[in-house]
């Protein structure tokens, strides 16, 4: 596969480049790029990525690795994946990940609206999520930016530095946002 089609200029992200995966794999293997609420240890994660990478190019029906850039340059990644809620019903969990260096600067809101968009106009769910850990003021507030609402918190769902820790969920729904303006 390894293209997403209708990415317009507009949005922050796109498919990473060749030359571009030591990004991602810094955010793999880096706590301090990935920063303390989403650094769960050591996992493989990057080892899979790479062979992710020859595969499909990080870009698959059931869930997505984009590069969030700036100015055409990769600064975190962007992420969908698929959650069921029965045999029928899924919707798509978003993530976004930011280097340090690069947090401060609105990247992180417009990649959470660009997402948001992307997957409702291309995609047939009707439903965006995203899992903050309790305490992640910064996430909770860029996802509220992007149009998404504070459902409830589901209590141990996350382990992470030893311990089980409370997730909130916030999501989006399509119905919640302004129908697309018709085309002529």
């Amino acid at each position: 596969m390894g293209e997403v089609r209708g990415m317009g200029e507009a949005l922050p992200f796109r498919p990473f480049r060749d030359g571009e995966l030591p990004v991602l794999e810094r955010l793999f293997n880096d706590p301090e790029a990935l920063g303390q609420y989403a650094w769960t240890g050591w996992s493989g994660k990057a080892a899979e990525m790479r062979q992710r990478w020859e595969t499909d190019r990080l870009v698959s029906p059931d869930g997505s690795i984009l590069a969030l850039v700036r100015e055409d340059v990769a600064v975190g990644a962007v992420t969908w994946r698929p959650v069921a809620y029965n045999a029928v019903s899924r919707c798509w969990n978003v993530g976004v990940f930011v280097l340090p260096e690069e947090r401060g600067r609105g990247v992180l809101t417009a990649a959470g609206r660009g997402v948001v968009e992307y997957l409702f106009a291309h995609t047939q769910a009707h439903r965006v999520e995203v899992h903050v850990e309790a305490g992640n003021a910064v996430a909770r507030h860029c996802a509220e930016q992007a149009g998404l609402v504070y459902e409830g918190t589901a209590r141990g769902a996350t382990w992470r530095a030893g311990r089980w820790r409370d997730t909130e969920v916030l999501a989006v729904l399509r119905s919640d946002l302004p129908p697309p303006a018709a085309d002529d």
